[in-house]
C-alpha cells in the first residue's frame, strides 16, 4: 500500500493524546516519504507542533461553523488514509465525509459504517486498540510505548521560560497530580492521605512539593497545601506552589521532563510524566492499568487488590478501592523507584 497523504484525527484528551504518539511513529516509519496531518483539540497543539513525525497541524475547534470549515479543507487536501482514533459520533461522520480512498478506526454503529478498516475498542482506549488498528492496516510498530516520543522546543526557544513559575522552583522537587474532571471523581484519592504523603516525602528527601492539574484542580491542591500547612509541626517544607490551571502544557512538560519524582492518579498528566521516562508513581482503583497504567520502566503502579477493581469508571459511590489505599503503600512504591 502507498500512502502519500495521511490523516489522523485524534481524541480529546491529554492522555489520548500521548497514547497515540507511537501510532504517529509508526506510520511515519512505514511510509517515511509520505505527509502527515493530525487534527487536534487547540490546546493540544504544544504537544505535537515540534513532532517530527506529523507535517502540519489542523484544529479541530468547537461549534458546527468550525467543523464545517474543518470538513472543507480535509476533502481539499484528498487524503489516502484517514485515521479517526475517535469513536464518537462527529468523528465518525468526519472520516465518512473526509473522501478519503481508505477511512480507519472504531466501531460505533450505526456511524462506523463508513469505514473501510475498523476495530472494536477494548477496555479503556488506549495504546493497545491503536495497536489494534495499525495491525489491520499491516503496519508494524517498532516502539509499542510512547517514552521519548514528546518533542520539546530547542534550547532558544526555552528561554521564555526564564523567570517563568517553574524557574522559581529551588532544588530537587516532586511533581502530584490529585486532580481529576468532575465526571471521574470516582478516581479521586484523599486530600488528606496526599498531605501526609508530601509531608513524608519532603522530610525523607527533601523534596519541595509541586501541585499541578488543569483549573477544575485549583481547589482540590488548596486544601491539600492547607493540610501539609496544618500538620508539618515544625518542619521545614519549601513553599508549596500550586501551579493548577496557571502553566501552560509546554510548561508543564518542562516541569516533568526535570522532576525527580511524580505521584498522582491514572490521569494524562501521568502519562506526559511517564513520557520523559522520570519515576513515576500511578495511584489506580478503577481503571485498568494493564490498558492505561504508566509506560516507562521506572514507573510503579499503587492499587488495592479487589474483586470488584478495575470497574472501568462504571464505578460505585463508595469509592472501596480508593479509599482502602494507605498512605504507607504509595510511599513504598516511591522509594522502591528512588532506590533504582
Amino acid at each position: 500500500m502507498k500512502l502519500k497523504k495521511i490523516c489522523v484525527l485524534h481524541l480529546n484528551q491529554i492522555g489520548d493524546l500521548v497514547f497515540s504518539l507511537p501510532l504517529l511513529k509508526a506510520l511515519k516509519e512505514a511510509f517515511p516519504d509520505s505527509v502527515i496531518h493530525s487534527i487536534v483539540r487547540p490546546y493540544l497543539k504544544d504537544l505535537l507542533v515540534h513532532s517530527p513525525y506529523i507535517h502540519r497541524l489542523l484544529y479541530r475547534e468547537r461549534g458546527i461553523e468550525h467543523s464545517f470549515i474543518l470538513l472543507k479543507e480535509v476533502r481539499k487536501n484528498r487524503y489516502d488514509l484517514f485515521i479517526a482514533l475517535s469513536n464518537s459520533v462527529e468523528s465518525l461522520l468526519l472520516a465518512t465525509l473526509s473522501g478519503a480512498k481508505v477511512k480507519a478506526g472504531f466501531s460505533n454503529f450505526p456511524w462506523d459504517l463508513g469505514l473501510d478498516v475498523k476495530e472494536k475498542v477494548e477496555g479503556h482506549h488506549g495504546w493497545y486498540d491503536h495497536l489494534k488498528l495499525l495491525n489491520r492496516l499491516n503496519v508494524d510498530a517498532e516502539q509499542k510505548d510512547y517514552v521519548g516520543l514528546i518533542t520539546l522546543p530547542t534550547e532558544e526557544d526555552a528561554m521564555r521560560l526564564d523567570g517563568s513559575r517553574i524557574s522559581q522552583i529551588q532544588g530537587k522537587y516532586v511533581v502530584v497530580s490529585p486532580g481529576t474532571s468532575a465526571r471521574r471523581r470516582v478516581k479521586a484519592w484523599e486530600e488528606e492521605k496526599f498531605g501526609d504523603l508530601i509531608l513524608r516525602l519532603s522530610e525523607r528527601y527533601g523534596f519541595t512539593p509541586v501541585l499541578v492539574g488543569g483549573g477544575d484542580s485549583i481547589e482540590v491542591n488548596d486544601k491539600i497545601i492547607g493540610i501539609v500547612r496544618e500538620k508539618e509541626k515544625g518542619q521545614k517544607i519549601n513553599p508549596v506552589p500550586n501551579l493548577a490551571g496557571k502553566i501552560d502544557l509546554k510548561d508543564l512538560c518542562y516541569l516533568l521532563k526535570e522532576a525527580s519524582l511524580f505521584v498522582g492518579v491514572d490521569s494524562g498528566i501521568m502519562h506526559l510524566a511517564s513520557s520523559f521516562d522520570i519515576p513515576v508513581v500511578g495511584i489506580f482503583g478503577p481503571t485498568d492499568p494493564f490498558y492505561v497504567g504508566p509506560q516507562n520502566r521506572r514507573s510503579a503502579v499503587v492499587r488495592e487488590e479487589m474483586e470488584c477493581s478495575p470497574c472501568n469508571l462504571k464505578g460505585c459511590e463508595d469509592r472501596t478501592c480508593m479509599k482502602r489505599l494507605e498512605v504507607q503503600k504509595v510511599l513504598e512504591a516511591c522509594e522502591r523507584l528512588l532506590r533504582k
